[in-house]
């Protein structure tokens, strides 16, 4: 084998091993990203549900009693809205 097959050789390996590189953190970065979405929507949701609550009369405090979360946590998602 020569130099020049050699070289070649080389580069198919490294073509090879960036491939299987990408593969694996191409399912590590959906895998992220699913997982941000789900807690995107479940926020959303949260929100969601702790303003209805706000708009029918109930105070903050009661809202984080009954779901047992700070007060602080349901004002910090209500400052986001």
């Amino acid at each position: 084998m020569d130099l020049e097959e050699l070289e070649e050789k080389e580069e198919i390996e490294m073509c090879e091993a960036e491939k299987r590189w990408l593969e694996v953190k191409s399912k590590e970065w959906e895998a992220e990203g699913i997982k941000k979405g789900i807690e995107q929507g479940s926020e959303k949701k949260e929100l969601e549900m702790y303003q209805t609550m706000v708009d029918k009369g109930f105070s903050i405090s009661s809202i984080a009693s009954i779901f047992s979360v700070s007060e602080e946590s349901i004002e910090r998602l209500l400052m986001k809205a």
